[in-house]
């Protein structure tokens, strides 16, 4: 059996006298040789790199996760270490005040304990529970989103503009509207002293993809700081509320949904701008607007 060779077939050469080998040909001279079809064997150690590339993410991942846990987690424990010991002073001293002192000292550390837990569980389920991907208008995510922290925005007076422009994002919606919610709370939380706070959410085309962001005229952020602004439990404000896992959350999620995010910012002072892809976003009306 003979076989012409086809320009841009993967092909390997092997012993005319292979059994089991195809017989090539060339149309120019006669040069008798043995190929065989590669293809398959090149696509499936793609996906083994594939999948390689995959579980080494998932392995860093893993690795900032767990230190995350431990570097965090052990401000509260040494915190109720220290105070066991005090309480166990006080209460041989029957010293009832303080007693309750060191109580109140480990409450708090306790509860602040369960909150990290809670978070760290929100943040791990993220990518391992997710609802089917559907398409829904970027109005109907931002509504839902602005509904569920109507109570911030009202409460610090924040104006929020949404384009009009007809966009249709697809995902997984519960978590399409945690992006704009966690992003429209941190701008009015650190709205500062501002007189007016503002939010804009809008949509631009950057070459062939589009553009998100959410746009703030808050306190800004410093060039120093800016790297940071994702990191699990970061807070760029100690004292603010909140445990510093909302930005880390919407960076996953964005990822998760094939795109990036990134902050920029001229300074303090000077307002926040987030801007994110998302795979999948085109221009249109989604079938809730057509409905």
């Amino acid at each position: 059996m003979t076989k012409k060779i086809k320009p841009g077939k993967k092909t390997e050469i092997l012993s005319p006298k292979k059994k089991g080998s195809i017989t090539a040909i060339s149309s120019r001279r006669k040069i008798i040789g043995a190929v065989r079809d590669i293809t398959e064997r090149k696509r499936m150690e793609e996906e083994i790199r594939q999948k390689a590339k995959e579980l080494k993410e998932r392995n860093d991942e893993l690795t900032r996760f767990i230190y995350a846990i431990s570097h965090d987690l052990r401000s509260p424990l040494v915190t109720i270490q220290t105070f066991q010991g005090h309480l166990e002073r006080d209460i041989r001293s029957q010293d009832a005040a303080r007693v309750e002192k060191d109580l109140g000292y480990i409450r708090n550390a306790a509860d602040k304990i369960g909150c990290l837990l809670d978070e760290l569980r929100r943040f791990w389920r993220v990518g391992r529970i997710m609802n089917p991907s559907e398409e829904a208008p970027l109005q109907a995510i931002v509504k839902e989103a602005l509904d569920l922290v109507a109570g911030r925005i009202t409460a610090r007076g924040v104006r929020v503009d949404l384009t009009e422009e007809p966009v249709v994002l697809y995902g997984d919606r519960t978590r399409l509207v945690e992006i704009f919610l966690n992003l429209v709370d941190n701008a009015a939380k650190f709205m500062g002293d501002e007189p007016v706070p503002r939010v804009e959410i809008g949509v631009e085309q950057a070459g062939e993809e589009l553009v998100l962001h959410v746009r703030d005229n808050g306190i800004g952020i410093g060039p120093e700081l800016q790297p940071l602004v994702f990191g699990l439990f970061h807070k760029l404000d100690p004292g603010s509320e909140g445990e510093g896992i909302g930005l880390a959350l919407v960076q996953r999620i964005v990822e998760l949904h094939g795109g990036r995010i990134w902050v920029e910012s001229e300074g303090l002072g000077k307002g926040t701008t987030f801007r994110f892809t998302l795979a999948k976003t085109r221009r249109g009306v989604g079938r809730e607007e057509r409905t």
